[in-house]
């Protein structure tokens, strides 16, 4: 079996190559002849900037990092959290067009934060209130892209 590191690199040198693929893909894409709106090629671009510094970064832990192969506590990767974490993201589908975006996300992130064991307060609700209120203004107001407001659309 191989160990964590060679199969970190390995799957850094696969994502590389489907970074590629992908980016290809996105170069395919057909422009429009639309002044100030995005092409449908930006998001695929955007896709692809994610996935390469993700890749990048996966690749640098494999190879200067050591000791990827000890887990600190076993028994935080139970399927008990895993379970935990599926229901919240069910919940979250089902009641993002009910409470919108930001207040979806809201108590998304409180519930994984709290269920990954983070104990500042102070930390979680400050992330979990800016996080979605600047990737919602970023949509609406860089891309002019509406997500949904849900019961606080009065606000946004």
């Amino acid at each position: 079996m191989l160990s964590m590191k060679k199969r970190n690199l390995v799957a850094s040198l696969f994502l590389f190559l489907f970074c590629a693929g992908y980016a290809y893909t996105a170069y395919q894409l057909p422009t429009r002849a639309i002044e100030n709106s995005t092409q449908p090629s930006f998001f695929p671009w955007v896709i692809v900037v994610f996935l390469f510094v993700l890749t990048l970064s996966l690749l640098i832990q494999s190879l200067f990092y050591k000791n990827t192969d000890k887990v600190e506590n076993k028994k935080t990767l139970g399927y008990q959290i895993s379970a935990y974490a599926s229901i919240l993201s069910i919940s979250y589908l089902i009641f993002l067009p009910i409470l919108g975006f930001v207040l979806a996300n809201i108590f998304l992130f409180v519930g994984l934060m709290i269920l990954y064991k983070e104990k500042r307060l102070i930390f979680i609700l400050t992330c979990s209130i800016t996080i979605p209120l600047i990737i919602f203004l970023i949509f609406k107001k860089v891309f002019s892209i509406s997500l949904p407001v849900g019961i606080l659309g009065g606000l946004f």
